[in-house]
């Protein structure tokens, strides 16, 4: 059995700390980066709840050729692309004039041993068989068309074949690296918690959360989300609408959560915490993490009083179930 820990929230919310503080663990595993190739649109999770929800022929075809592209294109990166993509970045570093090639920077051959190969072994079992065909919908000049078909599958079916490949893919990393278990921290995975558990039912999530207002502040500071305060709270709240949705189906052994402030004010209980609910050892090599970069409080410095009035009436419901006091209740 693949042991993965997969550290998630809303961005922003203390995921890559969390991360980078479990990834020194002795006998952890984790990448640089996220590695997106799980939760992300035509990913396993998509593929996975798309392909066993609606099935006609074309449709089949359609999927499981996004799928095969969007793994193949987070495996390598041609140089002419990444040239490309350096150069916007120096040229526009926010992102807000033009966007390089998808994913960009992404060489997953680089850093998951076999990674291609594991994905060629995932479409073999995927795909019953191809035939050359072109019907209306194929992409415009493609040479040599072909149709994929693979026949209707359902969660049960297919959820062994996507374990399999995640298995295989993490499986690899931790035989190469002597590592006992998997840390990752994707953005929004857990919006995507019960399909994820589905598939992977021995993984452990781990949900970190901040004060909502501080994550709009540091929304409107990404290239990824809204600049808008009010356009960032509306953002925040439809991801914990539905977080708190997800949640309540999740198995609670499946599920550990903790606040960005108590981890920073407590960080030797929250780890043993963790390491308890992940049934890992505790390694004081965890605790020489600097803690100093939570920002706790900045929403009080950049909002002006109209954006606080704003969030706060979005977010006020949110806030205090959280925990959190709103600012006329004082601390």
């Amino acid at each position: 059995m693949v042991k993965i820990i997969l550290v998630g929230g809303t961005g922003r919310s203390g995921t890559s700390i969390l991360k980078e503080t479990l990834a020194l663990h002795p006998q952890a595993a984790s990448l640089p980066f996220e590695y997106r190739f799980i939760i992300d649109p035509d990913g396993i999770v998509d593929f996975y709840a798309g392909f066993t929800a609606v099935w006609s022929p074309y449709i089949a075809d359609r999927r499981l050729k996004r799928l095969e592209r969007f793994l193949r294109t987070l495996a390598r990166e041609p140089w002419y692309h990444r040239l490309a993509g350096r150069l916007i970045q120096w040229f526009d570093p926010r992102g807000r004039l033009l966007s390089p090639r998808a994913y960009h920077g992404w060489e997953l051959n680089r850093h998951l041993p076999r990674f291609e190969h594991h994905v060629d072994t995932l479409m073999s079992e995927l795909i019953a068989f191809s035939f050359p065909a072109c019907w209306v919908g194929t992409e415009g000049y493609t040479l040599h068309p072909r149709i994929y078909h693979s026949p209707p599958r359902s969660r049960e079916e297919l959820a062994p074949i996507l374990r399999k490949f995640i298995h295989n893919v993490i499986g690899d990393l931790l035989k190469e690296t002597g590592k006992a278990f998997f840390v990752e921290d994707n953005t929004w995975n857990v919006l995507l918690a019960r399909e994820i558990l589905e598939i992977l039912p021995q993984a452990r999530i781990v949900h970190i959360y901040r004060d909502p207002r501080d994550v709009v502040a540091s929304f409107s500071r990404q290239r990824w989300s809204p600049r808008d305060k009010v356009q960032g709270a509306l953002w925040y709240r439809s991801m914990m609408s539905r977080w708190f949705e997800i949640r309540s189906s999740l198995p609670p052994h499946s599920l550990y959560e903790v606040s960005l402030e108590r981890f920073v004010r407590e960080p030797k209980e929250v780890l043993q915490e963790i390491c308890l609910f992940a049934e890992i050892p505790f390694h004081e090599r965890m605790l020489q993490i600097d803690l100093s970069r939570s920002h706790s409080g900045r929403w009080k410095r950049e909002f002006n009083p109209e954006e606080k009035r704003q969030v706060q009436e979005i977010l006020g419901d949110l806030i205090r179930a959280l925990g959190y006091p709103l600012e006329e209740e004082g601390p």
